[in-house]
């Protein structure tokens, strides 16, 4: 869901002022993580990243503590969703 009228789309990534939307169900490991972090290099202080995954994703967690983010993630019937804030 698009929050306001800014918005860019770029190499599958949706980008809005208020949140990123990163879908990488299908791809093969390591690039979902890879991914990630290149939106999270782009994450303004207000903005989420919205993450689609095939499976929860327990490596990139402790990455996600040790740089200063907190996240919340469900288990929804087309895969897993995480989003992801500075703290």
């Amino acid at each position: 869901m698009v929050h306001n009228a800014f918005q860019a789309f770029r190499a599958g990534v949706l980008m809005t002022q208020t949140e990123i939307t990163l879908d990488t169900r299908g791809l093969p490991a390591p690039e979902p993580l890879e991914h990630c972090l290149e939106a999270l290099a782009e994450l303004a202080p207000t903005q989420a990243l919205l993450m689609w995954l095939d499976r929860e994703p327990f490596p990139l967690y402790e990455i996600l503590r040790r740089s200063g983010f907190k996240y919340q993630g469900t288990h929804q019937e087309n895969g897993f969703q995480l989003i992801i804030r500075r703290n």
